[in-house]
C-alpha cells in the first residue's frame, strides 16, 4: 500500500476537541451514535496522513440523521 494515499477523517467538536475516523462512514456513525452529547460537530475534513488537508465536509443534517458530504 502507498502511505501518500492514505487518508482519515477528522471531526471537530464545538468544544476544541476532535476525533479521527478511517472512513466518512465511520465518522457519521459515531457523530450520529454521539448527538445527544456531543451536538453537531463545527466542522470535518479528509486529511492526509501527513496533516495535509484534500478537502472538507459539508455536515448535512437529513431527518435527523448527520451526513458528511463532499
Amino acid at each position: 500500500m502507498r502511505r501518500d494515499c492514505v487518508t482519515q477523517v477528522i471531526v471537530q467538536w464545538a468544544n476544541g476537541e476532535w476525533d479521527n475516523f478511517a472512513t466518512r462512514f465511520e465518522a457519521e456513525r459515531y457523530i450520529n451514535a454521539m448527538l445527544e452529547e456531543l451536538d453537531i460537530p463545527e466542522s470535518a475534513w479528509l486529511e492526509d496522513m501527513s496533516g495535509r488537508k484534500k478537502w472538507d465536509y459539508d455536515i448535512v443534517d437529513e431527518e435527523g440523521q448527520i451526513h458528511l458530504v463532499d
